[in-house]
């Protein structure tokens, strides 16, 4: 782990162009510019902040893959700043994947493809994308971070495995949709989603960096309301909803320390168990 004691983040809440790369990189970059100057550590995007979320039959004219140019001047930039920022990324096989890049030091250093994409209601990721099949930890110099998407955090097993992992800070990007919108209270789903940030957090012992995108798209109104939940599951930071905003927030690896040393949930935990009636289950479920 790097030795600050406190680390600084920002959330970078975008409204992205649909299908535009260029004018998205130019906002990205807009932001970049002015999260150093307010001397952040790290800065994340929301999901899919390259292209926008609903790229549909344009997925492969947005997709990129490593090696891509446009890339150049984000990985100059991580050399002042880490980046976490989502993209359409075109494989080696040609498929297109739901993408998150951790950019560090002039270099992709850590990558997630979204394992679980959203195919009800309003959602058919699954018709134009391809969906990953792991969750790992990995290594920055500021520590051991973990990254999912979206509707990956709704399943509690991609959390436990990163933070099993080890992970001390999980990054979730989202194109958080609004819906069941109430006179009164606020909808729905984002107060499930809040109480999914919070618990998930205080459970997994765990800093939660939640970004996500504002803006309408095709017909659909994404909420923003980026936030970061400390390992006790306590808001730290909150940012507006439906607006554009930069946020930072300070991460102290003390509180992070506390939290793990005082509430062991995440040291009890029995792995073997676990992985031993999962395989039971696997076992079943494939005799059907």
């Amino acid at each position: 782990m790097h030795n600050k004691n406190k680390l600084q983040i920002a959330l970078a809440q975008i409204s992205p162009k649909l299908a535009d790369v260029e004018a998205n990189l130019e906002l990205i970059h807009s932001y970049i510019d002015k999260a150093i100057q307010q001397k952040a550590d790290i800065i994340i995007f929301p999901e899919l902040s390259l292209t926008g979320y609903s790229v549909k039959d344009a997925v492969f004219d947005v997709a990129i893959s490593d090696s891509d140019e446009r890339l150049n001047p984000l990985l100059e930039a991580s050399r002042k700043i880490s980046i976490c920022v989502g993209i359409v990324e075109l494989t080696d096989n040609f498929e297109a994947k739901n993408s998150d890049l951790f950019l560090e030091d002039g270099r992709i250093i850590a990558k997630h493809r979204k394992v679980y994409l959203p195919t009800y209601g309003v959602y058919e990721e699954k018709r134009y994308f391809t969906p990953g099949n792991r969750f790992r930890a990995f290594d920055s110099k500021y520590g051991r971070f973990g990254m999912l998407i979206c509707e990956d955090m709704w399943h509690p097993s991609s959390t436990a495995i990163l933070a099993l992992d080890g992970a001390h800070i999980i990054f979730v990007n989202s194109a958080g949709i609004l819906r069941g919108v109430h006179e009164k209270d606020k909808p729905e789903n984002i107060q499930i989603w809040e109480n999914l940030n919070r618990t998930s957090a205080h459970l997994f012992t765990s800093y939660f960096v939640f970004c996500n995108r504002v803006g309408v798209e095709d017909g659909l109104m994404f909420w923003g309301g980026s936030e970061i939940i400390d390992p006790h599951g306590k808001q730290i930071v909150k940012a507006p909803y439906f607006e554009e905003s930069l946020l930072l927030a300070e991460i102290d690896w003390l509180k992070l320390k506390h939290a793990r040393i005082h509430t062991t949930y995440l040291s009890d935990e029995r792995i073997d168990i676990v992985t031993e009636e999962l395989q039971r289950i696997a076992k079943t479920t494939k005799e059907y």
